[in-house]
């Protein structure tokens, strides 16, 4: 692909730690992809599953965040849907109304299949056996892609894509293809096939680069995360920047929004992944994605000293509406990750009383002993430190005569532990009285 034609398409992410560490099983799965809209003006996500989960989602996203990897998904544009498909003609698999291909994920995309039939003439069994021929394996090859069998799903591609240079599956073909090296660790390889629906783009007129679209919108996508793959984060950044100016629904924007954060944050330029969050903030304030990114600010805030607005940031989690975006699940989520990340860092910087609120905050969440068990103890151990003996021993005592089963050995062993420091603020409290003593009177 030509360097103009490339910039032309570019241009339009002592602490009982432990027992307090929240579990993969409890992290909130993926939400489903809305349904279509009936509008005039449909709009269609850009992250909206096309077959599994997707390449990069995983490696790009920071640690705290990789429970959750993005679905895979085409990039939407905001525009009119396109007249509905013949009766008895299967649905698209990438239009401009959001229709996916047919419900058996490994098949391909029915519109291109019908398209690449209907091309061949009834009196020519020859080419009726080429073409049956290249869409099984193209279907295989999705099959194998499916179950993550990279080694037998690339060469299908390969083939299917040097073979069947007009076929209106090519393009799909070849981000599938991308995003199969991608996933098998060959980014190098992944940018490559990228790149060359890019060039198709370009190089379509009409009808046909309308359609295409939304695939090469995926493609722009999919180059941004495979650099952050290789850890070129800085040119990732102005690759998601470059995406705001395409004709986007706002669930994409946000996403675009909270990947480029995260990759300027990973570049090194941490008071710009402020901004980008910010700006997510407050024009997606219903995102999905929105507790997920204050989370992320908060850390980023907490990293760069500005302690009253990492506090700030977290407490909004706890004190405002569920965003009408994120399901219950997701939202406690986010609310326990933060509280308790935020917690213990400001903890083991010796911040007790921003530690004693959010700890506070976070025993509100669940009566689970599991979750609240490891936060009484927490608290007792900030309440002590602070000299709020009474508060402490109050805190201990709780824990120390509480009781449930089916719980690790170390959540387990807390109530002994609080009994033992119940013994110990008594020594201490004896220790203060006798030093108090020795005190000259006024």
């Amino acid at each position: 692909m030509k360097p103009s034609k490339r910039r032309w398409a570019l241009g339009a992410g002592y602490v009982f730690f432990g027992a307090l560490a929240l579990s993969a099983a409890e992290a909130p799965h993926a939400a489903p992809a809305p349904a279509p809209s009936t509008a005039a003006k449909a709009e269609t996500s850009i992250t909206t599953a096309v077959t599994e989960a997707s390449p990069h989602a995983a490696a790009h996203a920071p640690a705290e965040t990789a429970h959750a990897p993005v679905a895979e998904r085409p990039v939407a544009a905001k525009t009119e849907v396109q007249p509905p498909a013949a009766h008895g003609a299967a649905p698209a698999l990438v239009s401009a109304s959001g229709s996916e291909h047919a419900p058996t994920k490994a098949a391909p995309a029915a519109h291109g299949a019908a398209a690449e039939a209907a091309a061949v003439h009834d009196d020519n069994p020859s080419a009726k056996s080429k073409a049956a021929e290249a869409l099984a394996n193209l279907t295989l090859a999705r099959s194998f892609r499916r179950n993550q069998d990279w080694g037998q799903a690339i060469p299908l591609y390969e083939a299917y894509i040097l073979e069947n240079p007009n076929s209106p599956e090519l393009p799909m073909a070849l981000l599938e293809l991308g995003r199969t090296y991608a996933q098998s660790g060959a980014n190098e390889a992944a940018l490559s096939r990228f790149y060359s629906v890019l060039d198709m783009a370009v190089n379509q007129e009409g009808a046909s680069l309308a359609q295409g679209r939304e695939v090469a919108y995926s493609a722009q996508y999919e180059i941004a995360q495979t650099q952050m793959a290789l850890g070129r984060h800085a040119q990732a950044a102005r690759l998601f920047r470059g995406m705001r100016k395409l004709p986007l629904i706002d669930v994409d924007r946000a996403n675009i929004y909270l990947s480029c954060a995260r990759a300027l944050k990973l570049s090194g330029d941490k008071p710009g992944a402020v901004e980008e969050y910010q700006t997510l903030l407050q024009s997606f304030s219903d995102s999905p994605v929105a507790p997920e990114a204050r989370f992320e600010l908060s850390v980023v805030y907490a990293e760069l000293g500005r302690r009253d607005d990492a506090l700030r940031e977290v407490l909004s989690l706890f004190e405002r509406q569920k965003s009408s975006g994120s399901s219950d699940e997701t939202w406690r989520y986010w609310q326990r990750r933060a509280g308790n990340q935020l917690a213990n860092m400001f903890y083991s910087a010796g911040n007790l009383p921003e530690a004693a609120e959010l700890y506070g905050k976070l025993l509100q969440l669940s009566g689970d002993a599991r979750w609240r068990w490891p936060l009484l103890y927490q608290v007792g151990l900030v309440a002590e430190q602070m000299k709020d003996f009474a508060k402490a021993k109050v805190t201990y005592t709780e824990l120390a005569a509480a009781k449930a089963e089916g719980l690790t050995a170390e959540v387990a062993e807390l109530p002994k532990l609080a009994q033992w420091r119940l013994e110990h603020l008594k020594w201490a409290e004896r220790m203060d009285a006798e030093l108090n003593s020795l005190k000259p009177s006024a």
